[in-house]
């Protein structure tokens, strides 16, 4: 489903209501492509500026997170390595052990707004066996999953399976059993097209393999 103008200015604008109704400071995004990509890209035209919100600063590491002076906006991924960065996270990468890990870049996050190393920071530091796929099919290259830009019904099921397959046969050919993803549209096409295209790799956030590798007193 596609939203007018209109429509993405209204929804949006709950965000907006709701951030005063609160007294935030600033916002933290998570795990989600397009969330980012609206929300970092079109606040300010929206229904900003946010100037409301204070620039984004880490109540935990004291760090400015001088990407969301605009938008106050912070993703949850350059929280979380800033976490890390600072010793301020207990983890045991072993607990990782039995996937082999490789990142799967998303369109809006990482080709759209440029997300790339924050991710990979906090993946490198929670799992032993991390692999880069073909670069020429991932980073600021990265192949669409097939289930983008309103895709995502089963209606066209083939054509989905069809568009992702240069993805799957990169993730293939990487040898990795786990799929981190950052996008919640590319978490729901994912495991069909791994079974359409039999490989036998599992689906799942940054941050799942996050919670597996926390070490809790």
């Amino acid at each position: 489903m596609f939203l007018s103008y209109d429509q993405m200015k209204m929804v949006n604008k709950r965000v907006s209501d709701e951030a005063k109704r609160l007294g935030v400071k600033w916002m933290l995004g998570g795990e989600c492509g397009h969330m980012w990509r609206v929300l970092h890209s079109f606040m300010d035209t929206l229904n900003g500026p946010f100037d409301f919100l204070e620039e984004p600063v880490s109540p935990v590491t004291g760090t400015k997170f001088k990407r969301a002076a605009s938008t106050k906006l912070v993703h949850i991924c350059e929280f979380t390595a800033d976490l890390i960065k600072h010793g301020k996270l207990n983890v045991d990468p072993s607990k990782n052990d039995q996937f082999t890990v490789t990142m799967s870049d998303s369109c809006n996050p990482a080709r759209a707004m440029g997300i790339l190393e924050e991710p990979r920071y906090i993946l490198k530091n929670i799992c032993n066996n991390y692999v880069e796929m073909d670069p020429n099919t991932n980073r600021e290259k990265t192949y669409c999953c097939g289930g983008g830009a309103g895709l995502l019904t089963d209606e066209i099921m083939e054509l989905r399976m069809t568009a992702g397959g240069p993805k799957a046969m990169a993730i293939k050919n990487s040898k990795a059993n786990f799929v981190a993803l950052i996008c919640a549209i590319c978490k729901a096409n994912y495991p069909y097209l791994m079974n359409y295209w039999k490989i036998p790799a599992r689906i799942g956030g940054v941050h799942e393999l996050l919670g597996n590798a926390l070490v809790m007193k």
